[in-house]
């Protein structure tokens, strides 16, 4: 049944000169559930796995813990969700079953107390078997998981289980409390299982307002398994692809092929469209109108039965000779770019900066003038020579991660 979800695009520019050489093209692609898919509502299978360790002590941990019975709330009786805390070891606080006694359940929340070191594997590992117990088609199955310290020896088996999570079509979405977490090991298990990078609690009161947006995330989920695929003619080769709506994420050489791009996109949400641009270079055309791609949306509806759905959409580029349609662009497209390039060269200073503690990149005007002040005098610090706190390290990338969600300052 068509109608789900749209699927559409835009190019930085519907005309291009007819040149002797080869020109990049750029492809915004989005996917967004229809107002048809307004009322669905899945039910939730939700695993919390929290570090209880003697780091967590005091408002860390108690805020977590208002949070946590705040989701309890939030739940339908329909919904399934299971706690789980870990220090060195890991205890199933509650098992998996129906949010139906939630008096109980938050009774259960205010038992837990911090003591121990921090093993995360451990407490994945249960996370991981109780939602399976009721992982079926229709349910959408996340682990929430939060941690404010490093786990010891065993990141390795961290990824590991993230792999194993998305196989199972279980996403994890991990939450950092304070500053002493790995952002690259929680961005690690976010992505690997077709979660979410790191959001990064910077104060304890800031976790009531986190763990409502995963509960607002998930229960807005209503198409599933969403895959986005570009079949390119011969004269067109893929260069880039980068998710650019919710978050920027750069998706790597892995989803590139000779003649294909195929990005796996997940859950789909109402309200929420998940955009990717695409930079493609184009062999040299005459004047007149080219097929460049054609794009292929599969999904699955699990309320309506619907597997393997498709919709497609030709994208077509105009070449022409006048100079004047040439000079033309689309700047909602070159926006998303403009700030896609901007958050991965900040990612690179900050790469640098935490490998070698100092930085040998300058970032030009035309990058820095979109981040906020805070991001820039940090900068602008580690410019010089000067340190800067982990908090910031993490606020930054946290941060520049979601320039596009603004996009008010289009390029004049």
């Amino acid at each position: 049944m068509p109608g789900e979800v749209v699927l559409a695009y835009q190019l930085g520019k519907d005309y291009m000169p007819v040149t002797g050489g080869s020109q990049l093209a750029y492809v915004l692609l989005e996917a967004k559930p229809t107002e048809m898919m307004a009322q669905v509502r899945l039910p939730l299978n939700f695993a919390l796995v929290l570090d209880h360790s003697g780091s967590m002590k005091g408002a860390k941990l108690h805020n977590v813990k208002e949070a946590v019975k705040m989701v309890i709330d939030h739940l339908e009786p329909t919904d399934y969700v299971s706690v789980i805390v870990f220090d060195d070891t890991a205890q199933v606080i509650i098992p998996s079953m129906p949010a139906q006694d939630k008096v109980g359940m938050k009774a259960a929340i205010d038992r837990i107390r911090d003591g121990g070191g921090t093993t995360m594997s451990l407490g994945m590992i249960q996370g991981l078997n109780e939602l399976r117990r009721y992982s079926f088609p229709n349910t959408v199955n996340r682990m929430i998981l939060l941690t404010d310290g490093v786990t010891y020896g065993d990141s390795d088996r961290c990824r590991q289980l993230a792999r194993e999570a998305a196989a199972a079509g279980i996403a994890i979405y991990p939450l950092g409390i304070g500053q002493d977490w790995d952002e690259n090991l929680l961005d690690d298990i976010g992505q690997l299982s077709g979660g979410m990078p790191a959001e990064f609690i910077r104060n304890p009161a800031d976790a009531m307002s986190i763990f409502q947006q995963q509960v607002q995330s998930a229960v807005a989920v209503a198409v599933r398994n969403a895959v986005l695929t570009l079949r390119l003619p011969t004269g067109v080769t893929p260069k880039k692809a980068v998710k650019v709506l919710p978050i920027i994420s750069d998706f790597g050489q892995s989803v590139l092929s000779d003649r294909q791009v195929v990005i796996p996109l997940g859950d789909l949400e109402k309200e929420t469209p998940q955009a990717v641009l695409v930079e493609l270079l184009i062999d040299p055309r005459p004047a007149g109108l080219f097929r460049i791609a054609q794009a292929e949306l599969s999904y699955d509806v699990p309320i309506a039965n619907l597997v393997g759905e498709r919709i497609r959409e030709d994208i077509k580029v105009t070449f022409t000779t006048d100079p004047n349609l040439a000079a033309q662009v689309n700047a909602r497209v070159m926006n998303f770019a403009e700030k896609a390039n901007a958050q991965r060269l900040v990612t690179r200073v900050l790469d640098e900066y935490k490998r070698t503690g100092k930085v040998t990149t300058r970032l030009a005007p035309n990058v820095t003038r979109i981040l906020d002040e805070e991001t820039q005098a940090a900068l602008e610090q580690i410019s010089k020579g000067q340190q800067i706190s982990q908090e910031q390290v993490k606020s930054i990338g946290n941060k520049t991660r979601k320039l596009t969600q603004r996009l008010d300052d289009i390029l004049p």
